[in-house]
């Protein structure tokens, strides 16, 4: 009785992996590798189910019947535990390697009455399967604590098809397929499943639930519209960037850049007009920047950029570039082409000088570039009109000062 209660709460363990692994996926749908990581547990739980409470008369049969459902579910798991890595699951292959193992067991069966055979062809199979996804898990993964815990548990499971049949076949002698419930083989595949399954399902839930916790920071530190850091977690990482550069002894700069005529852009065409400026901008940043920089959307339609081991000279450069790569930016509606400026403002970190004050002297330095024109890039540190970088747009410097549109052939600047 006590090895039937461990035999029946195996199956009920991957039930409510399954259940688990479904509800999160109903919560984020397009992680699809949960989905698939539910169907493998519900599988595993049919073979299991099918093979504990099936009359002891199938005999052989009950191998090759539960063949397909363990086949199934290695499939699944392995194709979900590549998918969470960005690798593609070759599932074919893995499905032809359940086929061939089903075929040599049919065969197997035609010649010969030994049961040791079939389970011997049915691990097998299962192994080659996780064996060949554990192989691809091991050369794409990070290699994070997570990552380590996994290939440790892939390592663990790909090995125990293949000890388990050698092991227990040492011990069982000839078994009898009508006595196949009472072998030292089912026996071990109970514990070895009974122990196995609930440390690789905790291993997978915890990476699933990191990806979750991790997916959900995302959202809210990252801005929607723009694809930039948000505000709070820009401020976050500009704050760690600094201690980080004052340790090593290096330079930072910040440049605060502002779309000009921007609240114009949507009295005149719209929010949707105004909401592809932002996000057009946003993109046009993210594509420039440095990947050590940083960069975020700080306002309605200002932007921050941490620039990363630079001078002020060096941001002002960038900022320069995306001065004029702004001019070039196609967020027309219908007939109209619609065109955008910015101003920038760049300021160098002084030693041990703070978040706020930076942002404070990078700001006013862009409000002297609004005041000068807008359309052109000021550093803190120049003055007048030295300080002003680029030219300005087709408008004329009293037309934009008045906060005016104005319409040329074939476009109309904002």
């Amino acid at each position: 009785m006590r090895d039937f209660l461990l035999l029946l709460s195996t199956p009920m363990v991957t039930l409510i992996f399954t259940v688990t692994f479904g509800v999160i996926w109903q919560r984020d749908r397009a992680r699809v590798e949960n989905l698939a990581l539910g169907m493998g547990w519900l599988f595993l739980a049919i073979a299991m189910l099918v093979s504990q409470l099936s009359p002891s008369s199938l005999g052989r049969s009950l191998v090759a019947i539960t063949h397909v459902p363990y086949t199934l579910s290695g499939v699944c798991i392995a194709a979900g535990i590549l998918l969470r890595v960005n690798a593609a699951p070759p599932v074919r292959l893995y499905l032809s390697i359940g086929v061939v193992g089903g075929l040599m067991m049919a065969f197997s069966q035609a010649i010969g009455d030994s049961i040791k055979a079939d389970l011997f062809i049915t691990n097998v199979s299962s192994g080659v399967i996780m064996l060949l996804a554990t192989q691809t898990f091991a050369m794409t993964a990070k290699r994070d604590g997570f990552e380590r815990l996994m290939l440790i548990t892939l390592i663990f499971v790909s090995a125990q098809f293949f000890i388990r049949p050698v092991m227990s076949f040492m011990f069982d002698g000839t078994i009898d397929p009508m006595q196949y419930r009472e072998s030292y083989y089912y026996m071990a595949l109970a514990w070895l499943f009974g122990f196995g399954s609930v440390l690789f399902g905790i291993v997978q839930l915890t990476v699933s639930m990191k990806d979750h916790m991790d997916a959900l920071k995302s959202r809210t530190s990252i801005d929607d519209l723009s694809g930039l850091l948000a505000r709070g977690e820009f401020e976050h990482q500009v704050k760690e960037a600094f201690a980080k550069a004052s340790s090593k002894g290096l330079s930072v700069a910040l440049v605060v850049c502002d779309l000009d005529h921007f609240k114009q852009v949507n009295d005149i065409w719209g929010h949707q007009v105004g909401d592809r400026a932002i996000a057009g901008f946003g993109s046009m940043i993210g594509n420039t920047v440095r990947e050590a920089d940083l960069a975020g959307r700080v306002g309605g339609e200002e932007f921050c950029i941490l620039v990363w081991n630079a001078t002020e000279d060096n941001a002002a450069g960038l900022s320069e570039r995306l001065r004029q790569r702004t001019l070039d930016l196609d967020i027309s509606e219908g007939a109209l082409d619609v065109r955008l400026s910015a101003s920038f403002g760049v300021a160098e970190r002084a030693a041990g000088e703070s978040y706020r004050s930076l942002f404070a002297r990078a700001d006013k330095a862009m409000y002297n570039a609004k005041q000068s024109g807008r359309n052109c890039v000021k550093q803190a540190t120049s003055s007048g009109a030295e300080a002003a970088t680029g030219n300005h747009s087709d408008a004329s410097p009293q037309a934009l000062q008045n906060n005016t549109i104005v319409s040329k052939p074939g476009h109309i600047a904002a």
